[in-house]
């Protein structure tokens, strides 16, 4: 039987602590996608602006884990 690769990032750093923060991040980040697709079609700026904030708030969620993450998830104790 042939195991197939992911065409995307494997998940070496999921933690219980970050697991219920998965499908959240994901679906913002093809928030992203979809905005940046439909300014392309439209040059409508308002999706620009959409992207960007959902940038900035997956940037802030993943520093928030990351630094609110119980010791022993990822960092040394």
């Amino acid at each position: 039987m042939e195991v197939r690769k992911s065409k995307y990032m494997p998940r070496e750093w999921n933690t219980s602590f970050r697991e219920p923060w998965n499908p959240i991040i994901k679906k913002c980040l093809d928030g992203v996608d979809l905005h940046n697709k439909l300014y392309f079609e439209t040059k409508d700026a308002f999706h620009l602006n959409q992207a960007d904030l959902l940038r900035v708030y997956v940037s802030r969620l993943k520093t928030w884990i990351h630094d609110t993450e119980p010791e022993g998830f990822h960092r040394p104790k």
